[in-house]
């Protein structure tokens, strides 16, 4: 760590002889959003998993398989990338990912190519071809959330003060890479003479764009890992020994000043004891299994987005329009999330509303969603609807997260939770999978499957009002 602290105060000194601390702090929001815009490329797998089946012959349980492996990459790695971010800077994620992205894309691609080159016949990968692409799909989880994380850290630690807007941009600029790149898969360099998606140009496409966008991340978090000092200090986090908050029907009256709550003398200064404490906290672990609940759904819906519309519709649904539907309402909500939530909480306001509220729209609209897809006739407003949940609630939970436990251990705090998505993608994803396998009527083939992940969603939200109403608000964390 010695030798990349030295080569990370290389780059500060270097830039900092040409620009002063805000210009460096823009320059660093800017890139970090840039980084941001490119990380897309695992939420296209519903792309893959056609091309996968329809030219690789892979079964729906394989498949499932491999985007189960992915989503271990991408989630149950984040405890660890999120402490290693706040003991060593964001910087250490960017190398990671430049170490995960570039090799497991390469590797993806010299599998399909070895495939591809006798395409008439059809042939199926081995077992072991099907580890490897499971393994590689495995770093490419990890590497994009190395990446997303340093990002996301980097903007929510430049702008402190405004939380819930500095972690939508970022959040909102991660779903609109899923349309960009949506659109980008519709060219026709992408695709095969029957129309298929070329997998092997595909990859090496993504692995050449992720070194370049890797290096520049790097740049961008050497900045914010060595001026931490002026950034923080800002804000506190609201759970402390104390345990003070802003009651939401006290702030009408004028006369009475917000409480803002304030680390007290006896709570842990260090990262280590106040990680612990957050580990400790029962209110923390409910919180997470509402996450696993609503998220794990969604997650798989995207992922086997191609063979739902293949099973539930008539034929005249598109993929890659329902793709583009998804990312684009993921996008606009988070960006609206980012803005309203600090408004309708501010203090400032005669009548604030806790920004629980929106977390509980948000799953019950997902609720409704996933049971769309058996009532609806029409498949874009279900795609409209788990567009609006899913981006909505990975910009809510992280913002509430960021309020509650503090924004300088949201590296840990965030990373933690990121265990509940993890299992319940990968709950989810293999129970379709077998869903559809073991399936003898392609018509009726996801209903019971559908009704587990609708009623899951509400589960979530039961949990969500309990953590809150029951837990927190005993603490005095009634409107924040």
């Amino acid at each position: 760590m010695k030798h990349l602290h030295r080569f990370t105060h290389k780059i500060k000194n270097a830039l900092a002889s040409r620009y002063d601390l805000v210009h460096l702090k823009r320059l660093a929001f800017a890139i970090a959003l840039t980084s941001c815009l490119s990380l897309g490329s695992i939420m296209l797998f519903s792309l893959f998993a056609l091309a996968l089946h329809n030219s690789v012959g892979l079964s729906y349980t394989q498949i499932n398989f491999i985007v189960s492996l992915s989503a271990v990459g991408m989630y149950l790695c984040l405890p660890v990338l999120g402490y290693l971010a706040d003991c060593y800077g964001p910087a250490l994620l960017s190398l990671i990912s430049i170490w995960a992205f570039c090799p497991a894309y390469f590797v993806n691609a010299i599998i399909v190519r070895l495939v591809s080159t006798h395409y008439e016949l059809l042939p199926q990968l081995t077992p072991g071809n099907v580890a490897v692409l499971a393994v590689s799909f495995c770093f490419i989880g990890l590497a994009t959330s190395s990446l997303y994380f340093a990002s996301l850290l980097t903007c929510a630690r430049i702008y402190p003060n405004h939380k819930s807007l500095a972690i939508s941009m970022p959040v909102s600029c991660y779903g609109l890479s899923t349309l960009i790149g949506s659109q980008i898969m519709k060219l026709g360099y992408f695709h095969e003479l029957k129309n298929e998606l070329d997998l092997y140009r595909v990859f090496l496409f993504f692995a050449f764009l992720y070194l370049v966008v890797g290096i520049l991340n790097f740049v961008s978090n050497s900045i914010v890992s060595l001026e931490q000092e002026v950034i923080f200090g800002e804000t506190e986090p609201l759970l402390s020994d104390s345990e003070t908050s802003v009651d939401c029907s006290s702030i009408s009256d004028s006369s009475l000043t917000p409480v803002r709550s304030q680390r007290s003398a006896l709570e842990p200064v260090d990262h280590h004891s106040r990680f612990i404490a957050f580990l400790k906290d029962k209110s923390a672990w409910v919180f997470l299994l509402s996450l696993m609940l609503n998220v794990g759904p969604l997650e798989s819906f995207q992922n086997n987005l191609g063979l739902i519309i293949q099973s539930t519709s008539s034929g005249n649904v598109q993929l890659t329009d329902q793709v583009s539907i998804i990312a684009a309402l993921s996008t606009i909500i988070r960006l609206l999330i980012g803005v309203v939530a600090d408004w309708i909480s501010s203090e400032d306001r005669k009548y604030p509303v806790c920004k629980v509220w929106l977390l509980v729209g948000l799953t019950l609209i997902g609720t409704v969603g996933q049971f769309g897809v058996l009532y609806f006739p029409d498949f874009a407003i279900v795609s409209v609807l788990n567009g609006i949940s899913y981006g909505g609630l990975f910009t809510t939970y992280p913002t509430i997260i960021a309020s509650i436990w503090g924004v300088d251990l949201m590296g840990s705090t965030w990373g933690s939770f990121m265990v509940a998505p993890a299992v319940g993608s990968i709950v989810f994803s293999l129970m379709h999978g077998h869903e559809m396998d073991s399936c003898t009527k392609s018509t009726k083939c996801l209903s019971r499957y559908f009704q587990v992940t609708g009623v899951s969603m509400f589960l979530s939200t039961l949990c969500i009002l309990f953590v809150w109403r029951i837990m927190w608000w005993r603490r005095g964390l009634k409107c924040f």
